[in-house]
């Protein structure tokens, strides 16, 4: 597929940035997501005419606004992109996160269902929660935000249609783990289809490699030499890794065959999970440090109040990701490549020399 970005915006301290995409080889709609990680303390950037703070609500006025991502993913025509997705990640210090993706096509009768899915880390395990809810009588419609649909971060308040726990330990058999969510995953596709199609375009989207939302100057500056500059990262892929698995068979295809000479050949989704996988299976400490800014430093926390990371200056972040890129690692193995699980889970991330967490049983098992 031949991507081609053809607009972006953002603002410099991070607080809203949006890519549009055209697959210019087969042409078809253009795709557009756009971040939101609230910085300015009045919330008064806009976009056609709809304030940032009606998108995210009042998590932009907290010092710990770093924890939570809010997206919104569109696609069409001309002048005919419309919304057909709305999401939030949310964190903790001890690396459990949430993630809620939620239907906002005009054009489904499933408009305004939701996905919850829940990380939470245990002792030598990770219990993982996904569930369907849905919400009371609401008008479909094309604007945001939504009238009558409850804030994202309010929606696990609704009835649930259908849910999945289960568990996956860290040294163990997950068989039957992984075999009861790949039939729940099935029975949400057939269940609601044009929301499945809608997730999985937006996957889509978002495996461009080493393409991102920001050019370099948007995450350190104008530094051209420094390393940052070249990592490739995105600041959503939480909500890749998370739903892929429910909405797109295709995104395992291929990717337990990690140490082949020629993993691109035959891993469809490697940007989605393969920054995780590298990071911490193979412990590279520059990989590690790109992805702890992109969590815990960038945008987020307004700048004047917590300026720089640990990649740039040292600086401790107001609320540390450690434990959550390391949990997003263990699942991304657990999920796609579990020939990845041994290295990620044996391994002492070196990124904890640089002051990280160290409370995570499951991320650093004991030994003896």
């Amino acid at each position: 597929m031949g991507l081609s970005q053809v607009g972006e915006s953002y603002e410099n301290d991070g607080n809203f940035s949006e890519i549009s995409l055209l697959d210019t080889q087969k042409g078809g709609d253009v795709s557009r997501l756009e971040n939101f990680r609230c910085s300015h303390p009045d919330g008064t950037v806009t976009k056609s005419g709809t304030t940032v703070k009606a998108i995210v609500g009042e998590e932009h006025l907290a010092l710990d606004s770093n924890r939570t991502f809010r997206m919104i993913y569109s696609k069409g025509s001309g002048n005919q992109i419309l919304s057909r997705l709305e999401m939030r990640e949310f964190y903790d210090e001890d690396g459990s996160y949430i993630c809620t993706i939620r239907n906002i096509d005009g054009n489904d009768p499933a408009f305004g269902t939701a996905m919850i899915s829940t990380v939470t880390p245990v002792d030598q395990a990770i219990s993982v929660n996904y569930k369907i809810v849905v919400p009371g009588p609401v008008r479909k419609q094309a604007s945001l935000p939504a009238k009558g649909l409850v804030d994202l971060a309010k929606v696990g308040d609704l009835d649930t249609d259908t849910s999945l726990d289960f568990q996956l330990a860290l040294d163990g058999d997950n068989t039957e783990a992984m075999d009861k969510l790949a039939q729940w995953a099935s029975g949400v596709r057939d269940q609601y289809p044009l929301w499945s199609k809608n997730v999985v375009s937006y996957l889509r989207m978002g495996d461009f490699r080493d393409k991102r939302i920001h050019n370099g100057t948007n995450l350190t500056g104008d530094h051209t030499l420094l390393a940052s500059e070249f990592v490739p990262l995105s600041n959503y892929r939480v909500s890749l890794v998370t739903t892929g698995k429910i909405f797109d068979p295709a995104m395992a295809g291929g990717a337990h065959e990690t140490h082949l000479q020629t993993p691109l050949l035959i891993d469809s989704k490697p940007g989605n999970y393969s920054p995780f996988l590298l990071a911490y299976g193979h412990n590279i400490v520059l990989t590690q440090l790109g992805i702890d800014k992109v969590h815990s430093d960038y945008s987020g926390v307004p700048m004047k109040v917590a300026p720089g990371s640990r990649m740039e200056n040292g600086a401790k972040p107001v609320v540390d990701s450690t434990n959550l890129n390391r949990s997003l690692a263990l699942v991304s193995a657990f999920f796609y490549a579990p020939d990845a699980l041994h290295s990620i889970v044996n391994t002492t991330p070196k990124i904890l020399a640089f002051g990280g967490q160290k409370k995570f049983k499951a991320v650093l098992p004991s030994r003896t």
